[in-house]
């Protein structure tokens, strides 16, 4: 090829286009371009079919109309128009005939298909379709998208599809949305793409509008709605509650609505609901993420299904567990907070692990009442759960689902205790305790988050091959020798966020993913506040043990290179031929 006219580019000779007989003309790096010769005329087009990358140049012409030989896709030869509505039109390009040269003109190649591939975006959302998905994803992305503009088109779906379809099952969608997007930012290329697809997905389906709410008629007050909130979470009517959060909203009273959410999902019927204050948790974050805009409806129907959600009848000990909070609330209310560093941990985690749950909500009461500085105790809670991670007999059902509960409803009191304040996240402590000892079924060996673990090393030249022998024995599913592994590992030295990130990596490309984006973004945040602590190690080893024992080894892996590279411009031949 040679440049001759501004903008114009010779790419061929005539004669190298004969009638029949297509030809691909590579256009810098990752980008091909197709020339057609029909009935004596050349036309030149993008050589990657729109729908899934195919080479054009393997299709057929016949009335002016190109069809792909992989999925049958049409387009007008001339003008690129497309014939299927779920499919993109063709990019084509002027071409002028200069003796018997071949010249077009290829254009700037600015990227102007946003608004295209958001509507792509939105079509693989509700057909649930991951390659869908991850090629709208990758050419946004690849356009220069900001990855916070497209997660916002992931949630106006989210907005729509948790009603539609989920109701308060919708925090789940929530959780993979928000922590999707806390992992991603930690990674990029394949490896952020597949962290963002996989939160799509996970809050992909059916999506319908709903009906308009509108405010309640005045006079109504903030103390009214507040109060009349707390009652209707009390009895469970969730649809009572969404509008009385509307009206506050637009009365403006925006920012009391989450420490209002917070305060309810504390309270102590709801004692082995786990998940809502979790959740509560995962929706205040979006709210920081998208701002109020973009995430009010979606705030006011899933805060209201959340905090509005209805127990079943306790059973003794959940009965027990709320009589004794009852009955500790008047002391609690009336502590001192956040006023000393002194702390006897081991007394705490013996208390807890004791499966006396009158002791442990006294040990609970004990250091709210002594004013122990509320980071430091939500620190430990997250390491005892990790270290309980780390211990968990995994020869019978190791319990996964509620460990990883422990974990990141400790974790998420940071979150209560900055957007709701110290005596909200003070009340959470219980709703940790409780967990701890309801999941006392699991049978782990007690253990003083004090005492040292093993010193060995792990026989290896050097960091690099560290690694490669913990992600080995992961993806070995052998979760007998990971843990150790991982302990030798940082004990000889080597970098502890190298082993996270290549972890993640290896979680990322498994369809476990999901599942396990939650606490993979825990661990990420709390291994930082856990530094010193003799137990931190913990962190790492509970992840590589939970990811081991769960995982499929099936992976995305597919759907997300192929999207990349088509988003590169590159034909799904080429990169089947590497």
């Amino acid at each position: 090829m040679q440049n001759g006219t501004p903008g114009w580019v010779k790419v061929a000779e005539l004669s190298e286009v004969p009638e029949g007989k297509p030809k691909a003309i590579q256009m810098g790096e990752g980008r091909s371009i197709a020339l057609f010769n029909d009935d004596g005329k050349i036309f030149a087009t993008d050589n990657q079919c729109p729908h899934m990358g195919y080479p054009l140049t393997r299709g057929t012409i016949r009335n002016g109309i190109l069809t792909c030989d992989w999925h049958r896709r049409s387009f007008d030869l001339e003008g690129g128009g497309c014939f299927h509505v779920e499919c993109d039109d063709l990019r084509v390009f002027p071409v002028e005939i200069r003796g018997e040269e071949i010249w077009i003109e290829p254009g700037d190649m600015e990227y102007r298909r946003a608004e295209e591939h958001k509507q792509l975006l939105r079509e693989g959302l509700l057909s649930e379709d991951r390659w869908t998905m991850s090629k709208a994803i990758a050419l946004l992305l690849k356009g220069g998208v900001p990855e916070e503009e497209v997660m916002g088109s992931i949630l106006e779906h989210v907005a729509r599809h948790i009603p539609s379809a989920h109701g308060s099952e919708g925090g789940a969608d929530v959780s993979k949305l928000i922590n999707g997007l806390r992992v991603g930012s930690r990674y990029e290329g394949e490896d952020r793409l597949i962290a963002v697809t996989t939160s799509a997905c996970s809050a992909s389906g059916e999506a319908r509008q709903r009906l308009e709410v509108i405010p309640l008629p005045e006079p109504v007050t903030w103390e009214k709605l507040s109060r009349w909130v707390r009652v209707f979470s009390f009895e469970g009517q969730a649809s009572r509650i969404e509008r009385c959060l509307f009206t506050a909203y637009h009365k403006g009273d925006a920012e009391k609505l989450r420490p209002l959410l917070f305060e309810c999902a504390f309270e102590p019927h709801f004692i082995d609901e786990p998940q809502i204050p979790l959740y509560v948790s995962y929706l205040s974050e979006v709210v920081d993420e998208f701002g109020w805009d973009r995430t009010a409806d979606l705030f006011f129907y899933l805060g209201a299904d959340l905090v509005g959600h209805r127990p079943q009848d306790p059973e003794r000990y959940r009965r027990d567990a709320i009589n004794i909070l009852k009955e500790m609330m008047p002391t609690i209310e009336g502590a001192a907070l956040e006023r000393t560093n002194k702390f006897d941990e081991d007394s705490f985690v013996e208390a807890l692990t004791s499966v006396d749950l009158q002791r442990s909500f006294e040990e609970v009461g004990a250091i709210i009442s002594d004013g122990v500085y509320l980071d430091k105790v939500i620190t430990t809670l997250v390491l005892l759960a990790a270290d309980r991670m780390a211990n968990t007999p995994v020869n019978v059902d190791a319990g996964w689902w509620n460990l990883t509960m422990e974990l990141n409803l400790a974790a998420s009191l940071r979150s209560a205790k900055e957007m709701g304040g110290d005596l909200i996240a003070a009340k959470g402590l219980f709703h940790v305790a409780w967990q701890i000892f309801a999941d006392r079924w699991i049978n782990i060996p007690t253990r003083l988050l004090s005492e040292e673990l093993s010193k060995e090393k792990l026989d290896v030249a050097n960091e690099e091959e560290g690694i490669e022998t913990v992600i080995s024995t992961i993806e070995s599913l052998n979760v007998q020798d990971v843990g150790p592994q991982v302990i030798g590992y940082l004990n000889a030295g080597y970098s502890a966020q190298k082993l996270l990130l290549a972890i993640g990596h290896s979680v990322l490309w498994d369809d476990t993913g999901s599942e396990v984006l939650p606490t993979l973004r825990t661990v990420f945040d709390e291994w930082n506040n856990a530094e010193g602590h003799p137990a931190q190690a913990q962190l790492l080893v509970g992840l590589a043990r939970y990811v081991t024992d769960i995982r499929s080894n099936t992976d995305n892996k597919s759907a997300a290179t192929t999207a990349m590279n088509f988003a590169e411009g590159r034909t799904t031949i080429e990169v089947f031929e590497e």
